[in-house]
């Protein structure tokens, strides 16, 4: 991979990731909780830095062209680096700025919990165990392996058709080379 490569991505990923904190403090200052908004909000701004990240390279660096397979390690790198920046803002604002966010969460899984119709017992269980595991730690790396999958996904899916094959510049002055040689001869 190249230095143009992955400073690409670092950059779209960067960018990306900014954008999703931003994102994730508007909803916060707004209080806007709907998990089915945000996961669309998150992923269409994902998808977006994917496409645009993806396209600048091939279109600055790379000549125009790019291969399925250097289009999705495009995708999955910049979804990588986002989930990193994504994650420090996830651990410090769980950990630091709104540690009683975390009690939230968990009572809202216990409505959840609720309405599906478990027992007591069931849901106490249940509870203990994402106490357990429901900390800033496991929530920032949580959203690593989240978005970095999704990432995934969505590049193998997007690398279709940003993919752009062509002859490359060897191949073409190969053949004027030997257009050349076969008319010295």
């Amino acid at each position: 991979m190249g230095n143009n490569f992955l400073k690409n991505s670092m950059n779209f990923g960067a960018l990306c990731g900014l954008a999703l904190i931003i994102v994730s403090l508007l909803f916060y200052l707004l209080n806007i909780n709907s998990n089915l908004l945000t996961s669309f909000v998150f992923f269409a701004v994902l998808i977006i830095f994917i496409i645009f990240g993806t396209k600048y390279y091939r279109d600055n660096y790379s000549n125009g062209l790019i291969s399925y397979g250097r289009s999705l390690a495009s995708g999955v790198l910049i979804s990588l680096f986002m989930s990193i920046i994504l994650s420090f803002f996830i651990y410090v604002f769980y950990k630091l700025l709104a540690p009683e966010e975390i009690e939230r969460l968990i009572e809202m899984q216990e409505e959840q919990l609720y309405k599906r119709g478990l027992s007591d017992e069931q849901i106490e269980m249940s509870l203990q165990i994402l106490k357990k595991f429901t900390t800033p730690l496991t929530l920032a790396l949580g959203t690593i392996f989240t978005y970095t999958f999704w990432g995934t996904i969505f590049s193998l899916i997007i690398s279709i058709f940003i993919k752009k094959s062509g002859q490359s510049y060897q191949q073409i002055m190969k053949e004027i080379e030997k257009d050349l040689n076969e008319e010295n001869k």
